[in-house]
């Protein structure tokens, strides 16, 4: 049970919302972390916009690598809410429980041009760790341009956000058969 209480969804700013997540989403459910930060509708349309923009629409880096950024991040921050989560969607976009397993690991399954994408997630996701221009240069010879850099720098950034949340307010990963 989460450790706050979710909001209202006679609130027709939470309907709203709810209906909104639903129609993009169609999973048939809410995800947790959304419904944790309901209790404040301005929040919970903050973090949607954020999701939206961030991980959900069209742009020039994969969902599926900003799926993967996004479980790297969360296992090494240790939110179990987020890496499962994460994992049954990458389930549900192709990869095997082995390349999800890899993702905690080497990345040996992936490419060198993915492989330099995560090793940059895990090293800015560290606050002990400094970026420089060679951090940059790697991601460059990979192929990645500063779009990209960007939007690969920014989907670490919300999920330690979204890492944040999920721990704090106590959200609990969705039951597979509800």
């Amino acid at each position: 049970m989460p450790f706050v209480k979710e909001g209202d969804e006679s609130n027709p700013e939470i309907l709203s919302l709810y209906k909104e997540i639903n129609d993009e989403l169609k999973i048939g459910k809410i995800p947790n972390i959304l419904k944790t930060t309901s209790i404040d509708p301005q929040i919970a349309r903050w973090f949607w916009d954020g999701v939206k923009i961030i991980l959900l629409r069209e742009s020039s880096i994969p969902r599926i690598l900003k799926e993967s950024i996004a479980l790297v991040v969360s296992n090494a921050n240790s939110c179990e809410y987020c890496t499962k989560a994460h994992g049954m969607l990458l389930q549900l976009m192709g990869f095997t429980e082995e390349k999800i397993n890899d993702l905690k690991g080497s990345f040996e399954s992936f490419s060198d041009k993915e492989k330099s994408a995560l090793n940059y997630a895990l090293k800015i996701n560290d606050p002990e760790n400094k970026i420089t221009s060679d951090d940059h240069k790697i991601l460059k010879d990979s192929g990645y341009d500063d779009k990209q850099v960007v939007e690969i720098t920014a989907v670490v950034a919300a999920f330690n956000w979204a890492n944040v949340i999920a721990d704090a307010l106590g959200t609990e990963i969705e039951n597979p058969d509800c």
